[in-house]
């Protein structure tokens, strides 16, 4: 019987046939979770063009990994040598695809490689990702669910800023009503000082304002969310919140079906301007959303995917890209939204851009 992730696994099959490769190897949790519908560590999946995918697993390990998954091909091994010389005898003098997603390890490329060094080896990230780019109902349901842990995170956090309060403690916080509210794997940036866009948390001091970043998810989807809070009066930063906030209300407008996503980005900047801090801005205000916290399209990272289209059913986290400066720090409202079928776009949160606290 079909479900949403053999059907996933049928349609990336016909990709590969297209390209021409014979076999993929999957090594990255994300495209794992994808194709086999849970996660497991580390992960080995074997996609051949034709016929049923098989899952290498630790003998002892497959008894739990059957119950978790459509797949019914398993293959235990004991030793990794046993996994990559898998690959080339289920067919002759193939073509391999290896999944190199942006944090893949080189190590393990690199081996792969050099044990397949008479074969062609393919890079299959971009046709996987032609796929994840657009969701399917339940994956929308669950970045919702990672939302609402968002917002608990959040209204968490709210109860303790005070300056004099640190980064540490805030960050502890959210993460502790993140976790109980039932999120497995959390980001959480958090910056109350200079400039800084990714802004992992030390133990400074909250004095002036503070950018709260959550990132957790829901069975392996995420939600990216953050607020910034200013507990000093500051005329110039209190504006550029103002600005950021403007964009957000003006994103149903910007997000139209068949726009660029540099020809949002010009809106974007346009309303930037308006309020005084076109030379605040980063460029590549969004990226895509759901099993990974920052996926394809990246606009911030990947020049090419800005020329990409707004199509139904992408998810989206636009505002990542803050205003930024020395005088004001970093100003940043970021919030998760989903392209609907009928072209509107939905704010995945209603909580408020501007919080009070």
């Amino acid at each position: 019987m079909e479900n949403e992730y053999s059907i996933r696994t049928k349609k990336f099959q016909e990709l590969m046939g297209k390209k021409g490769i014979d076999v993929a190897m999957i090594r990255d949790r994300y495209a794992f979770r994808y194709f086999t519908g849970t996660s497991w560590d580390p992960p080995a999946l074997l996609i051949p063009v034709e016929g049923g995918p098989i899952i290498f697993a630790i003998e002892e390990e497959i008894p739990e990994l059957r119950q978790k998954t459509w797949i019914k091909n398993f293959l235990p091994y004991r030793d990794v040598k046993v996994l990559i010389n898998s690959v080339h005898k289920k067919v002759d003098n193939p073509v391999i695809g290896f999944n190199l997603d942006i944090d893949s390890s080189a190590l393990l490329f690199s081996m792969f490689e050099k044990i397949h060094a008479k074969r062609k080896v393919v890079d299959v990230h971009p046709l996987i990702m032609e796929l994840r780019m657009f969701k399917h109902p339940s994956e929308v349901e669950k970045i919702k669910k990672a939302g609402e842990i968002a917002v608990k995170g959040m209204e968490a956090v709210m109860k303790i800023i005070k300056p004099g309060i640190t980064e540490l403690e805030i960050a502890a916080e959210a993460e502790y009503a993140m976790r109980k509210a039932g999120s497995e794997d959390i980001f959480v940036y958090v910056n109350s000082g200079n400039p800084r866009v990714h802004a992992k948390p030390r133990a400074k001091k909250v004095e002036e304002y503070v950018l709260v970043d959550l990132m957790p998810s829901f069975e392996g989807y995420y939600f990216d969310f953050a607020r910034t809070f200013i507990l000093k009066k500051n005329e110039r930063r209190k504006r550029a919140l103002k600005a950021v906030a403007e964009v957000h209300k003006r994103l149903p407008e910007f997000l139209s079906l068949g726009k660029t996503f540099n020809k949002v980005e010009e809106e974007v900047f346009k309303t930037y301007r308006e309020f005084g801090f076109e030379n605040e801005y980063l460029y590549g205000f969004g990226h895509g959303v759901g099993l990974r916290f920052e996926e394809t399209p990246i606009l911030t990272i990947v020049p090419g995917d800005r020329m990409k289209p707004v199509k139904p059913n992408m998810v989206i986290s636009a505002g990542h890209a803050p205003l930024s400066s020395v005088e004001i720090g970093t100003i940043k409202i970021e919030d998760t939204w989903w392209m609907k079928g009928d072209g509107q776009a939905e704010r995945l949160s209603d909580f408020p851009l501007i919080p009070e606290i």
